[in-house]
């Protein structure tokens, strides 16, 4: 039985592997509460002749965006991206 170190420094086996992957695929699914929901990152489809983008805010609108993205569970980029994208 291998034995592994994950980045935070726990080790695990893969005996952990056979009973996280079966609780996964159960009726239940995985309940681990640890785990936050997921958030997009730069998405692939940007590609890689993509550039930075600057526009200057005010606080007011700075906050607006925050907020938005946070309520949409998505970052202020993608959040952006879906505006123009909707255009």
């Amino acid at each position: 039985m291998n034995k592994y170190t994950a980045v935070n420094g726990k080790t695990f086996t893969d005996e952990d592997i056979e009973a996280w992957a079966a609780e996964a695929e159960s009726e239940q699914g995985y309940t681990g509460g640890h785990i936050g929901p997921s958030t997009p990152g730069r998405p692939v489809s940007v590609g890689a002749d993509a550039r930075p983008f600057t526009l200057r805010l005010d606080a007011h609108r700075r906050a607006k965006l925050t907020r938005a993205a946070e309520e949409q569970r998505t970052t202020v980029s993608q959040l952006m991206r879906g505006l123009i994208d909707s255009l």
